[in-house]
């Protein structure tokens, strides 16, 4: 979802009372407006999903972090999903399959020292080959998708991320660690915006991905379903 289509400052404040102190806290600490809007537009927009596909009450969603801070909901162990944002855009993956990671990123300007650090020889040999006007984008698809697979096995930032790398066969895009191929999870880079790059590394048995956007508007009014239930 963009944060831009249907953003409304009245309904923003009124939302943000009734999420938890925490995510109340950790939004307030922001200087900046956008990334304050970020931080509860994500806040929300997992909540929603979480208790439209459970069927529980938003006291209810519970949600927790392991020790490599994957997030998950508690009481419910095959509901993964993960949630990532970048500029204007909020994301959340969702599957009953299996672990789940999604990373979106505004394209940029590639930054040849992170690519030294988390690419691998071979993905940085392919990035150095590539014409000066594809260098971003494949600079950022590559990241993110490594981004998305590193989040759905739960490492965050312990993993090298030039200790991997990307793999395809054939349609199918893979993660080999050091010429082995990871067998449960594969890639997917999604086109829907041409300055960002989104990818999300499912499990093997979710083969279908079914992208909905919704505006501001919409997920404000059905969090605020959401409470009116609870009032």
């Amino acid at each position: 979802m963009n944060l831009q289509d249907g953003y409304d400052e009245q309904a923003f404040r009124r939302v943000l009372e009734y999420l938890p102190h925490d995510v109340r806290n950790k939004v307030a600490k922001y200087r900046l407006e956008q990334d304050a809007r970020r931080e509860m537009v994500s806040a929300v927009l997992k909540r929603i999903i979480a208790c439209e596909i459970n069927g529980i009450e938003l006291r209810e969603a519970d949600f927790l972090r392991d020790g490599f801070g994957k997030p998950s909901l508690k009481g419910f162990p095959d509901f993964h999903f993960n949630v990532s944002h970048a500029m204007d855009w909020v994301v959340c993956a969702v599957t009953a399959e299996g672990p789940i990671g999604v990373d979106i990123e505004n394209v940029g300007e590639a930054e040849p020292e992170v690519a030294q650090l988390c690419f691998s020889p071979k993905e940085l040999s392919e990035w150095n080959e590539q014409p000066g006007h594809l260098r971003n984008e494949f600079f950022y698809e590559l990241w993110t998708l490594k981004e998305s697979y590193v989040k759905a096995i739960g490492k965050g930032l312990s993993l090298d991320f030039s200790s991997f790398e990307k793999v395809k066969t054939g349609d199918a895009i893979y993660i080999s660690h050091q010429g082995v191929i990871d067998p449960e999870l594969y890639l997917r880079s999604i086109s829907f915006d041409i300055n960002y790059k989104l990818a999300a590394c499912l499990s093997i048995e979710d083969r279908y991905i079914n992208f909905q956007n919704y505006t501001l508007a919409e997920i404000i009014s059905r969090f605020m379903e959401l409470i009116d239930r609870e009032i």
